[in-house]
């Protein structure tokens, strides 16, 4: 059985602040997106990585990590899209067409566990797709346009979607060839194998597995990392 793992992180990064992007943000004495490949070339079962980053960063990607990138099965870098989705396609265009199994993750979230990403490939064996996510903890409240609250949310069937998420390299190839022109922005890529019609299971994960998106995340991360 072979996994290719897209590592998608073509945003820009503007809820960080300044001018490092936050792939490239320091965390624990090297960038997050290092700490995501370390985390991954930790599972025997993935035999590559496609590492999505903005056009602007491939360069300097190679000048200043190429044998880091060699070392954790990093098969290409290419450039990602104007969208997530965009960037996502981007990637799935290059792996290995012998893939059974395709993991995507948000390379910004450094934190993943080897045990995570092995009960995601477990579980699109079994189901075609798969991602994880967390129990939703906080009440949640639905509100109106002048944010009156309309309701509160039951919460024990709510969960909150992470990465990796998993699925059948067949199935999310013909996913995304049905929408790669769509207008419509998913949000995440389970959206849009649910949107063609697909069921998609969930393996329970934790809120250790965060995504760097502020200052105080990096703080967080580092808080974790020593813990």
């Amino acid at each position: 059985m072979k996994v290719s793992v897209v590592l998608v992180g073509a945003g820009l990064g503007l809820r960080m602040g300044g001018s490092v992007k936050k792939p490239f943000m320091q965390l624990h004495g090297k960038p997050v997106f290092l700490h995501t490949l370390e985390r991954f070339s930790q599972c025997d079962k993935i035999s590559e990585t496609i590492l999505v980053v903005s056009e602007n960063d491939i360069e300097n990607l190679r000048e200043q990590w190429q044998s880091n990138l060699d070392t954790f099965k990093v098969k290409k870098i290419v450039p990602g899209g104007k969208r997530r989705q965009d960037s996502v396609y981007n990637g799935l265009c290059h792996i290995d067409r012998n893939a059974d199994i395709v993991l995507i993750h948000d390379v910004v979230r450094p934190l993943i566990k080897k045990e995570q990403i092995e009960a995601v490939i477990n579980k699109v064996k079994e189901t075609r797709a798969a991602i994880l996510a967390a129990p939703m903890k906080a009440t949640v409240k639905e509100i109106v346009s002048d944010f009156c609250i309309k309701r509160t949310v039951p919460r024990n069937t709510l969960w909150m979607a992470q990465t990796p998420q998993g699925f059948e390299r067949k199935l999310i190839l013909e996913v995304f060839d049905k929408f790669k022109n769509s207008e419509f922005e998913f949000t995440d890529d389970s959206q849009m194998v649910e949107h063609a019609g697909y069921p998609v299971y969930i393996v329970p994960g934790t809120d250790e597995n965060i995504k760097i998106t502020t200052p105080e995340d990096i703080r967080l991360a580092e808080a974790l990392i020593r813990k």
